[in-house]
């Protein structure tokens, strides 16, 4: 008899923490998964004077201080082969004048578009690598003043945008703020 009582009351505490498990998840759930889609971006990218008939995309996410995402850009003019110019992938945060280099975009396994079409490039960044905060986190900033920015660039070095052109905009391929 004893047994069976006491497999009752085991009965009631586990659906009661059940039930209790449940109204959390309900409520805890979507509040977690609300922050996380504040934090993920889909940026729309939009010609510069550099390729005029070039569009995109940026995927970005903010989990922490890493900037997680990925670039595709279709219609991007080649660069004269021998020139040493490439496509380079930045974060910019327009309000702090930080920047950090996101990576190459890659066409056909290679940074070298000697022919047009379409780059693409994934990355993961966790510091600024040039501006007046070089080596912090990274971090988002209000609405409006975050910006990707793909250059057309002479060197490859991740520390310091080199646009081509002494135009400014002449070295912008796309860009899109969010």
């Amino acid at each position: 008899m004893n047994s069976s009582i006491d497999r009752r009351a085991f009965l009631k505490a586990a659906g009661a923490g059940s039930i209790a498990l449940g109204y959390m998840s309900a409520f805890a759930l979507p509040a977690w998964a609300a922050d996380k889609e504040i934090q993920s971006r889909h940026v729309k990218l939009s010609p510069g004077a550099g390729a005029g008939s070039a569009t995109g995309e940026a995927r970005v996410q903010l989990d922490g201080a890493v900037l997680d995402g990925s670039v595709r850009v279709r219609d991007l003019p080649s660069q004269a082969f021998g020139s040493g110019r490439f496509y380079g992938v930045w974060f910019v945060r327009t309000d702090r004048g930080d920047k950090a280099f996101l990576g190459a975009l890659v066409e056909d396994s290679s940074i070298i578009f000697s022919a047009p079409g379409d780059g693409h490039a994934r990355f993961a960044a966790t510091k600024f690598t040039t501006g007046p905060h070089a080596g912090t986190p990274i971090s988002l900033g209000a609405e409006g003043t975050n910006l990707i920015i793909v250059l057309i660039e002479n060197n490859i070095n991740g520390l310091t945008p080199s646009p081509v052109g002494p135009v400014p905009g002449t070295g912008v391929a796309v860009s899109g703020t969010f």
